[in-house]
């Protein structure tokens, strides 16, 4: 059995593992995780030139304003504030990317301290920590903006909830009875979604109250108060995004209502990507959980099966919480299987209930070095991968093109060029919607384009400068005449292209794993 002054010393070393993956890790895992927050909240603060996708249409927006403003919008409007106190020309971009990733790995602690609420001994409580905590979930995707993120931390507040309801004297269960049911909005309008996840917990508690009031008279009382708050939360909700979308009340926008209404169309989703049906159950939860966890999981709900008339443990919070999750688990992968869209992220959520089903049965004293070293090691290679090495590259070249075109108070006209690379999110380049308006700065991103179109491209208008950015090993598949135009101007390691793993490994491991920033030298003619 770990000592508790061990745990503290191996708790913390994990918490700076995540703090370090959070502000220097450079990784890059999807796109959203940019366009869904910071792109947006940095146009609307800043004013900086950003790319708005077709989620923000403001004639079928179908996320909610008032998730990234929470998060990473009010940090920034302070950083706004404060940079015209101090008479600085600008939020830089290294600063927006760190006040980004700060508020997430800040928000990311109300998981762990969700855990802490939901396991019943501290010794099971201790294991379950270091489980949470050594995760490359909580190392990679609570770290960044995603509303995946938001999503599994509204999560694992509403189970601590449902917790202190089931425990709570007659005066407090109100009181987070209203707690829940703000939360529960917050996570449908983050992510509809979030009723998958949801669904069991409120089963539960419509249950459990009913059961305590004994009476419809009595459950009425307790429960009308909580749904009156549940409306004026709806209702801020609405009148926010309706204002922030239509600039008046006349056409209210409800945003969740018209992410369903799109995700249920097959022609939108096949735009997005088709996946097998077992793609969640038999890749994505492993990948996300690792093997040994997915066969804990899958072992504790047999076994739960087998004894569903067996009552194994001593208080009712705890006891309330195994169905729960095993409902939710077994929910949210029926629910997002029907889907043919499944990406990794949108398990998520499951991270905390999946591991605290695991550490109440007090299996996790048992399992042994073994198992804690090939889950250490599990981790920490998929929060390499993910969190420094795949894309890596993108950013960095961001905050380098932001020093070199910054000022362009010289009337100096640049052309900036993406070729093989994740779409780059552009408030990370920090140049203004003006310059961009005014034609002194272009940008084109081609993402996975052809030669001939990457050839166009380069002749395509008039420019004092142009700045290319592609993996080096991309550089190698071009004929002589065009590579002899391409001067390096800096090369970022790392950066793993995973899309184009042939032509990384015939460059070499040095250029295989780097992406240039070239200058186009103007000698050069394209025909």
């Amino acid at each position: 059995m770990i000592s508790t002054r061990t745990f503290k010393w191996i708790y913390a070393g994990l918490w700076t593992l995540r703090i370090c993956f959070a502000l220097l890790g450079t990784g890059y895992i999807h796109p959203d995780e940019h366009l869904q927050n910071g792109e947006v909240i940095s146009g609307d603060l800043i004013a900086y030139y950003t790319i708005r996708t077709w989620e923000w249409s403001p004639s079928l927006p179908v996320r909610s304003i008032v998730p990234p403003f929470a998060t990473t919008g009010i940090p920034v409007w302070f950083a706004k504030l404060f940079s015209k106190k101090l008479l600085t020309r600008e939020v830089y971009p290294v600063l927006l990317f760190r006040l980004e990733r700060s508020a997430f790995l800040i928000i990311s602690g109300l998981i762990d301290y969700s855990l802490t609420g939901l396991v019943s001994t501290p010794s099971a409580r201790r294991l379950g920590l270091l489980l949470l905590a050594s995760s490359h979930v909580m190392n990679t995707f609570q770290a960044r903006p995603f509303s995946n993120s938001i999503e599994a931390v509204l999560v694992a507040l509403s189970l601590l909830f449902l917790r202190k309801i089931s425990s709570a004297k007659t005066r407090d269960k109100g009181y987070f009875l209203h707690l829940l049911v703000i939360t529960f909005v917050t996570g449908i309008f983050t992510r509809p979604t979030f009723l998958i996840f949801g669904a069991p917990i409120a089963y539960q508690v419509a249950f459990m109250t009913f059961t305590y009031a004994r009476t419809a008279t009595g459950w009425l009382r307790l429960v009308v108060p909580p749904s009156f708050t549940a409306a004026g939360t709806c209702a801020a909700f609405l009148v926010v995004d309706t204002l922030y979308f239509r600039g008046t009340l006349d056409d209210p926008v409800v945003t969740p209502l018209n992410f369903l209404l799109y995700n249920f169309s097959s022609q939108n989703l096949a735009e997005h990507g088709l996946h097998p049906r077992w793609l969640h159950v038999f890749v994505n939860f492993p990948m996300l959980f690792g093997p040994w966890i997915t066969w804990l999981t899958v072992r504790t709900i047999v076994d739960s099966a087998t004894l569903f008339n067996e009552k194994n443990y001593t208080s009712f919070e705890v006891d309330v919480l195994r169905p729960t999750i095993i409902q939710i688990i077994i929910l949210s992968l029926t629910v997002l299987s029907a889907q043919p869209h499944q990406e990794p992220r949108f398990l998520v959520p499951l991270l905390l209930p999946v591991i605290v089903l695991i550490a109440n049965t007090g299996r996790l004293a048992h399992v042994g070095k073994a198992f804690w070293v090939s889950c250490s090691i599990f981790n920490f290679v998929l929060a390499v991968l993910f969190g420094i090495l795949h894309q890596g590259g993108v950013v960095p070249s961001l905050f380098h093109l932001h020093s070199m075109v910054g000022n362009t108070s010289l009337g100096t006209r640049t052309n900036i060029i993406y070729w093989k690379t994740y779409i780059p999110p552009l408030h990370l380049l920090g140049v203004s919607e003006r310059d961009v308006s005014t034609g002194l700065i272009s940008f084109v991103d081609l993402a996975g384009a052809s030669q001939n179109d990457f050839v166009a491209s380069l002749s395509a208008g008039d420019y004092d400068r142009t700045f290319i950015v592609t993996p080096m090993a991309m550089r190698y598949t071009l004929s002589p005449a065009i590579k002899d135009c391409m001067e390096l101007n800096k090369s970022i390691f790392p950066h793993l292209d995973l899309d184009h793993i042939s032509e990384s490994m015939d460059a070499g491991v040095l250029d295989g794993l780097r992406l240039g920033v070239y200058t186009l030298s103007r000698n050069c003619v394209f025909v």
